[in-house]
């Protein structure tokens, strides 16, 4: 799909094409060529040229695109403008085990990925999509799927069975939080693998899947249905996992926006913007934020454009937005937050500060940030933790160690956050969009 700024309807079909990590990372490979963007590998950053721009996917998850301005780098200064998000978010992951059996129901063995509130998830129908591995006369072939087309449920307890159920909403996972699969039938536990194998031929144009051709997947059950736009107005956006799809959206909209207008000849700077996966873990993996992925891009990046300059020089003198959904003020919990720095839905983007670093928080960074925002006429809203509760963390503070680089955390705010379904605001989507193209665009103040 093409992303494109200012269109509320192109973030819902992005948010509907994308339910997990591998179809964050095909769409977005497809709107970055469809933006004029060639897709390169590691390697080939020694060959890139000022004036055009470029992409790298790596793994199954992540990427990073980039481009630098036409101006001799001798002329000024290296430095780099960067933008940085996740493309994961809390599922219920399926075990690559069997079913689970219990008086006459078949239910799908699962856990929990990343730190979810559980109890919305039950009474709500759900899809299973993500990638399956098949082997095939030719080798190991990944299909993608993001819909197999049926419906699952995890039905609660009912009240006059459970008196407490509203006193407290507390479950367990490996035992209570089991999609309903189907009845406990001879050809039910067989039905699952045959499901499997049955939808991943049709979408690979395989003659035929065997159940023992399935080597292995990585499979996620989701809210059915999609994002919806919702309010008196329509100006509130409920979807599942706009933390932090929505920031990746965002970024890469603005980030197309700038390839898409030209890269004038008198800007010297490097543009570069990252998609991490696996923040909602830890970030220690192959593609998380951790990885070797983004020390080693921007150091082949920077040796590229600035030659003769070290890369920790040039990431000092460079700016990088980490860019994770906040936390709006609650109006039922106002208790949560701090009296003195309201985060209102439609207020327009969240400057995130906490000394101890779960955020990149630093004076000269945040200064920066807050300048570019007043010089644009881009709102922005600062947010400060209530200091008796620990906040979350972001990939900001990793990627500043890494890199060496100075960090803000920024993000637009959210309601619900890791609930399965999400609430933001539709104004404050657009103005991300608004910040993101401003900040990628050559020359920028």
């Amino acid at each position: 799909m093409k992303l494109v700024a200012g269109d509320i309807a192109n973030f819902i079909e992005f948010l509907d094409k994308t339910p997990t990590p591998f179809h964050v990372l095909s769409e977005l490979s497809g709107a970055l060529t469809a933006a004029g963007c060639e897709r390169i590998t590691l390697s080939g950053v020694d060959r890139a040229e000022r004036g055009k721009a470029y992409f790298i996917p790596f793994g199954d998850t992540a990427v990073v695109a980039f481009f630098a301005g036409s101006k001799s780098p001798s002329e000024a200064p290296g430095r780099i403008r960067m933008a940085a998000a996740h493309v994961d978010y809390p599922v219920l992951k399926v075990k690559n085990t069997g079913l689970r059996k219990g008086n006459g129901i078949l239910r799908l063995n699962v856990e929990m990925y990343g730190g979810a509130i559980v109890h919305p998830w039950l009474d709500r129908p759900l899809k299973l999509c993500g990638r399956v591995v098949v082997k095939t006369p030719e080798g190991l072939k990944s299909v993608d799927v993001s819909d197999f087309g049926k419906r699952f449920v995890i039905p609660n307890a009912a009240i006059h069975m459970n008196h407490g159920v509203n006193d407290g909403a507390k479950f367990s996972i490996q035992n209570q939080l089991l999609p309903f699969f189907g009845l406990d039938t001879e050809e039910g536990e067989e039905a699952f693998a045959n499901m499997i194998a049955s939808k991943v031929a049709s979408l690979a144009d395989i003659t035929e899947v065997k159940v023992s051709d399935i080597m292995s997947f990585d499979l996620s059950l989701v809210v059915a249905g999609g994002a919806t736009l919702c309010g008196a107005d329509n100006e509130f956006i409920q979807a599942q996992g706009l933390d932090d799809r929505a920031m990746v959206h965002s970024i890469f909209t603005g980030f197309c926006e700038a390839v898409e207008n030209g890269i004038p000849e008198d800007d010297p700077s490097v543009r570069i913007a990252f998609a991490f996966n696996h923040e909602e873990c830890g970030s220690q993996t192959d593609t998380g934020a951790k990885s070797a992925f983004a020390a080693e891009t921007v150091k082949a990046i920077a040796s590229r454009f600035f030659p003769g300059e070290h890369s920790l020089e040039v990431c000092q003198r460079s700016l990088l937005l980490s860019s994770d959904m906040g936390h709006a003020t609650h109006p039922s919990f106002p208790e949560f937050s701090d009296s003195t720095s309201p985060v209102v839905l439609g207020g327009g983007i969240v400057l995130k500060t906490m000394w101890n670093q779960s955020y990149s928080t630093a004076a000269g960074p945040m200064a920066e940030f807050a300048y570019f925002c007043e010089k644009n006429n881009i709102p922005y809203q600062r947010f400060s933790n209530n200091a008796d509760s620990r906040g979350g963390g972001t990939i900001g503070p990793v990627l500043a160690a890494a890199l060496g680089i100075k960090t803000c955390d920024i993000g637009s705010p959210l309601l619900a956050m890791h609930s399965p379904m999400e609430l933001g605001a539709v104004s404050d989507h657009l103005t991300a969009e608004e910040l993101f193209g401003k900040f990628f665009a050559p020359a920028a103040q």
